[in-house]
C-alpha cells in the first residue's frame, strides 16, 4: 500500500476526453454546387418538349431515375463540343462554393461529391471552377473530392447514350444513391453531412446525420413534409 492511499480508498482515475467523429461532407451537384439543374437545362435545349413527360413520370415515382434519364437523353440532339459550350454558358456556380470547400478543408474535413449528373458537365464545370492556369486535367479539377460517384456519357455523333457503372451504390430508384452514399461515408466512423436540393437526394433523409437543403427545393419540401430538421441556405457562404 502506497503511503498517499487510505485503507478502504481506489486510486482515482484518469478519464480521456473521447476525440469527436471526424466529419465529412457529401455534396450533390445539380441544383446544389451549381444554381440550376444542368442535365435538364440540357435536355430543354437540345431535346423535344416531351422530355419533360418522362421526367414527370420520375418524379410521381412511375419509373426509376436512370429509365428516365435513358429515355430522355435519347431524346437530345447534339454534339459533345455543343453540349459542353452550353453547360458553360448556363452553368454557374452557386456563390460561396469554393470558399466552403476552403473552410471544410481548414478544419479537416473530408468531402465527397454524388451525383446523378453527367461526367461530360461535371467535369468541363468543375474543370473551369478549379483552373490555376497550370493544368486543367480532370486529376486536378477533382483533387479536392475524396471520392466522386457520378454517371457517365457517350456522344454517338449527334445522339448521347448514357451510362451508369455505379452498381454498388445504386438502389431501385437511383444510379448513384444519396442515401447509399451517406452509408458509406458513416461506415468510416465519420459525421455525414450532406448538401442538397433535388428528388433524388431524398435517399439521404434519415441516413446522413444533418441535411443542408437548398431554401424551398424538393429536399427541403420532402424534410417538412416527414418531419426531419435540415438547414435552408441559398448560398455555400451562409453555412459553416
Amino acid at each position: 500500500m502506497t503511503a498517499d492511499l487510505q485503507p478502504g480508498k481506489r486510486p482515482a482515475r484518469k478519464f480521456q476526453m473521447a476525440s469527436p467523429a471526424p466529419v465529412l461532407w457529401v455534396f450533390d451537384f445539380d441544383g446544389t454546387v451549381t444554381l440550376k439543374d444542368i442535365g435538364d437545362a440540357v435536355c430543354s435545349r437540345f431535346a423535344p418538349p416531351t422530355w419533360r413527360d418522362i421526367d414527370d413520370a420520375w418524379l410521381r415515382h412511375e419509373i426509376s431515375l436512370p429509365d428516365a434519364q435513358r429515355q430522355m437523353w435519347a431524346l437530345a440532339r447534339c454534339v459533345r463540343e455543343e453540349a459542353i459550350a452550353y453547360c458553360r454558358e448556363v452553368g454557374q456556380i452557386r456563390p460561396g462554393f469554393v470558399e466552403l470547400l476552403d473552410r471544410i478543408a481548414a478544419r479537416n474535413e473530408t468531402v465527397w461529391l454524388a451525383s446523378g449528373g453527367f461526367d461530360f458537365y461535371i467535369e468541363a464545370l468543375l474543370g473551369d471552377l478549379f483552373h490555376t492556369g497550370a493544368s486543367t486535367s480532370v486529376e486536378n479539377s477533382f483533387s479536392r473530392f475524396g471520392r466522386q460517384y457520378f454517371n457517365r456519357t457517350k456522344f454517338v455523333g449527334d445522339r448521347i447514350e448514357v451510362e451508369f457503372p455505379h452498381h454498388d451504390i445504386s438502389c431501385e430508384k437511383c444510379a448513384v444513391c444519396k442515401g447509399n452514399v451517406c452509408d458509406l461515408a458513416k461506415a468510416t466512423g465519420a459525421t455525414v453531412n450532406f448538401v442538397g436540393d433535388g428528388a433524388s437526394d431524398r435517399c439521404a433523409i434519415g441516413r446522413a446525420d444533418r441535411i443542408l437543403a437548398v431554401r424551398d427545393s424538393l429536399l427541403a419540401k420532402a424534410c417538412e413534409a416527414r418531419g426531419v430538421s435540415y438547414t435552408p441556405f441559398d448560398r455555400f457562404d451562409e453555412l459553416p
